[in-house]
Order: C-alpha cells, then structure tokens, then sequence
C-alpha cells in the first residue's frame, strides 16, 4: 500500500516537472532554474527513450505498444512499464 501511494506521489511530482519543462522550453525562467529544469528534462528524455529502446519488445508482447504507452514510458520510465511487464 505505501509504495503505491509512493509511485503515485512520484507520478504527480513527474507530471508537475514536465509541466514546468514545457513552459520553460516555451519561456525560460530566469536564471539557474531555466537552465537545471531544461538540461534535467532532457537527461530524463534520453534515459527514458534508453528505456523505451530496451522494453519496447516485452511492451509489444504484452499489448502495450500504442502511441500513449510510448508516451507514457518517456513521461513516467519505469513507473509504467514495470507493472506492465510484471503481469
């Protein structure tokens, strides 16, 4: 029960940060905080598209390969595709 309520708080913390990376690509934030959102939003991409490389066939196989599951792996990384690929 408390890691669900954890994965949930991250999954909301996750979405806030990608709010804020998108209104930052779209009008930065004034210094360092422009700077850190944008180069941490990027790294993230990056692993995550790593991610998506990786389980991307196990995703397939298990019927999740749509266009908003691949959103949903950048977005989110293993928060999502690990109980997918655990059932």
């Amino acid at each position: 029960m408390v890691v669900l309520k954890l994965t949930k708080i991250i999954s909301y913390a996750l979405i806030a940060f990608w709010i804020a990376f998108a209104f930052n690509l779209l009008q930065p934030f004034d210094g360092n905080w422009g700077v850190g959102i944008h180069w941490l939003g990027v790294v993230m991409l990056v692993v995550h598209a790593v991610e998506l490389v990786l389980v991307y066939s196990k995703l397939k196989a298990a019927g999740h390969a749509s266009l908003k599951d691949i959103v949903a792996v950048l977005a989110f990384g293993i928060l999502y595709w690990k109980p997918i690929i655990k059932s």
